[in-house]
This record gives C-alpha cells, sequence and structure tokens, in this order.
C-alpha cells in the first residue's frame, strides 16, 4: 500500500474511542462476537482501502463497497497501535457501527509501505493476541489486514505465516470463524515471498482472501497479468484484483471497467482499491459494474 506523512499521534489506549457496550462489542480481553463470512465461498467484492490520515468521515465509505481495512494500525513488536497511522477521532465504533448497519465489513489494516516501523513483529503470539484483544474490545471491527511491506522476503514470509494462521486460530478459539484475515500480496507472486506464503496449506485455509496489488498503472494487460499468476497458485475466489486510484498515473474509467469484467468473467472474488477516499461516481461503477 501507500505511505502517509510522519504525524506524531497519541497510541491506541488513550484515543477516546466512544463508550463500550453494545451489539458488536465485547468486554476488555475477549473477541466481540463478528458477522459470518465464509472464507471460501464468497460474493462478488470490493475492498477499498481507507486512509486514516485524510481527515474523511469514514461513515461517508460510498455504496459498492463490501469491505474497508482502515490504513494504518501499526504493529510495534507485538503491540498494535494507531499511532503514526490514523488521525485521532477519524476511526470511532459509531462510524464502524454506521457501516454494519449498511453491510459493510470494516477490518484494521496492520503495517503499509512506510515508515519503516510501522510492522516490527517480535514473535510473541500471545502478546498479539492480548493486544488484539484489547484493540476488539474498543471497536466493533471485523478482522484483520496484514500489510507487511519491509524486511527481507524470509521474514517477511516467516511473520506473515505466523501472524495470518495466529490470527484464525485466535478468532477460530473465540466462536469468530467468520472474522476476515486478509494481506496485500504483490504485483507478482515471485516477487516477494508470496508464492510460498499461499502454496502454505495453514495459510491458504487461514486466510479470507489476498488483496493483489496488481498497481500497473492503466496498463490492462499487465494488470491482468499479474492477477493471472495468483489465479495460477491460488484459489481465484479468494484473489481480489488490486488497483491504484490514488496516485497518479490513475487508471482510466475505461480500464477500471475492462478490469472488473475480466475478474468477472474469470471467476476471481472481486477488486480492490487504494483508496476510495476520494473515489468518484464513474470510478465506482466501474469497478463494481454498476
Amino acid at each position: 500500500m501507500k505511505a502517509r506523512p510522519r504525524i506524531a499521534l497519541v497510541l491506541l489506549s488513550a484515543i477516546g474511542l466512544g463508550a463500550c457496550g453494545g451489539a458488536g462489542y465485547g468486554r476488555p480481553g475477549q473477541a466481540p462476537a463478528l458477522p459470518a463470512m465464509g472464507r471460501s465461498s464468497i460474493d462478488r467484492q470490493f475492498v477499498g482501502y481507507w486512509d486514516g490520515w485524510s481527515k474523511n468521515n469514514l461513515a461517508r465509505t460510498p455504496g459498492g463497497v463490501t469491505e474497508i481495512p482502515i490504513a494504518f494500525g501499526f504493529l510495534h513488536g507485538h503491540t498494535i497501535t494507531l499511532e503514526g497511522g490514523v488521525d485521532p477521532g477519524y476511526v470511532t465504533a459509531a462510524d464502524i457501527a454506521s457501516l454494519h448497519a449498511r453491510g459493510i465489513k470494516v477490518t484494521l489494516s496492520l503495517g503499509g509501505s512506510s515508515p519503516s516501523n510501522s510492522f516490527v513483529f517480535d514473535g510473541d503470539v500471545k502478546g498479539f493476541e492480548a493486544s488484539l484483544s484489547s484493540v476488539l474490545a474498543k471497536l466493533p471491527l471485523d478482522g484483520v489486514d496484514f500489510d507487511l511491506e519491509h524486511g527481507s522476503t524470509a521474514d517477511r514470509v516467516k511473520t506473515l505465516t505466523t501472524l495470518i494462521t495466529a490470527a484464525r486460530a485466535y478468532f477460530d478459539a473465540r466462536g469468530a470463524s467468520g472474522a476476515i484475515v486478509t494481506y496485500p500480496a504483490w504485483n507478482l507472486p515471485s516477487e516477494y515471498g508470496d508464492a510460498a506464503i499461499l502454496k502454505n496449506a495453514k495459510v491458504a485455509a487461514a486466510l479470507s482472501w489476498v488483496n493483489v496489488m496488481a498497481y500497473e498503472n492503466d496498463n490492462v494487460a499487465a494488470t491482468e497479468r499479474d492477477v493471472a499468476a495468483y489465479g495460477a497458485i491460488f484459489d481465484r475466489a479468494k484473489i481480489m484484483m488490486g488497483v491504484d486510484i490514488d496516485d497518479a498515473p490513475i487508471p482510466s474509467v475505461a480500464s477500471l471497467q475492462r478490469l472488473s469484467e475480466w475478474v468477472s468473467a474469470n471467476g476471481y472474488g472481486g477488486m480492490m482499491a487504494w483508496t476510495v477516499n476520494g473515489i468518484t461516481a464513474r470510478q465506482l461503477d466501474a469497478i463494481t459494474g454498476r
């Protein structure tokens, strides 16, 4: 995904996130009950990343988006924090609840492309689970997205394999088997260890889907090539074609429509966009096929 400017923020534990309690919340240390969503049989999706530093109202997410990964929470060791990733007040329990009322799922994306300490895991799975419980007690999230874009290929494979399977086991143990567990993959599976990650049977079983960052601008053929490479090694119904509509050069509306049609014609799960903060009506219609 993309970077955000470095801005000093308060820690998650110090952010006012609204009162706990009510539907979708859990007691401290307990995961909330999450809406059901099958991991291998999903309808056409439109996953729209929402950046938390643009001061846009999360509740105004446009219709047609089915799932929002909020960018970004950071992982420092084994502790999840919004420090450095989300401006205070722009991710609230009330906003997430309003999206739930519209049938939109919301997850927290951890990491991003900068800064370099946005995703540093120390291997403490139990500590990560405890931190995740703390976050879920405050925000009625539907799951987690792991966006690791730093470190060596070997470290990335090890970290994502560990956390993806641990997150699924965590949710399953709490009766939340419908929780969403995803990660954004590189352009091609051979580039940054994604082939090894997705060929791991435990990871494949744990993932709800994978968002492929096929950011080839207006090159439709290259974008299709990238996604097809993943379709050769992973369940197509669990692959989302990613497009970058935030950074120039932006794919044309005609290209977005062609890509959307290709996704449907070839049995893929749907599309992903970075980001939907400023998506236009024409872009939305092209991506969703409305």
